[in-house]
């Protein structure tokens, strides 16, 4: 199954979505987007509750690596996850914890909830935090990607709404 990432600049956040079994390489794919993009500064939404990773501990190491090869700090990362120790995400999170916030969040309400805190921390206000998740998919410049193995697709959210 492919991993869909989305990239909003205005909100600086990345959404992925990975569903059923992702291979080593795709997520190697992913990293290398999410490097070439140089959002390491961006907040992270990784939804993995529906998918099943299939590569060695190795390879989370070589993903932390190529995800820091961009100079800039870490922004959050939130894992949404259908059991809070799902291998990858708790790996991750343990592994890389020292270079930014990284939490697991049962839902994605509660993973936005903490991201948008995170954001927000010097003016944090509940209408804030409210309207900062009521228009977050209101960036009309955001950029979506899929990846399938070895084979990317690109696309505007604007090409979605026709």
């Amino acid at each position: 199954m492919p991993i869909y990432m989305e990239i909003s600049p205005l909100h600086r956040l990345v959404t992925i979505v990975a569903r059923g079994t992702v291979s080593g390489e795709e997520v190697r794919g992913t990293a290398q987007k999410l490097a070439d993009a140089r959002v390491r500064r961006f907040a992270k939404i990784v939804e993995v509750a529906s998918g099943t990773f299939s590569f060695e501990p190795a390879d989370i190491l070589a993903l932390a690596q190529t995800l820091r090869a961009d100079a800039d700090g870490r922004g959050p990362i939130a894992f949404v996850v259908r059991d809070m120790n799902q291998p990858f995400p708790r790996m991750f999170a343990t592994q890389t914890a020292h270079e930014g916030p990284v939490d697991l969040f049962k839902s994605l309400h509660e993973a936005r909830a903490w991201v948008a805190r995170i954001q927000n921390a010097p003016k944090v206000h509940p209408a804030t935090v409210a309207q900062a998740a009521a228009d977050a998919w209101a960036d009309p410049d955001r950029q979506g990607t899929v990846i399938r193995g070895a084979r990317t697709r690109e696309f505007t959210t604007r090409e979605l709404v026709h």
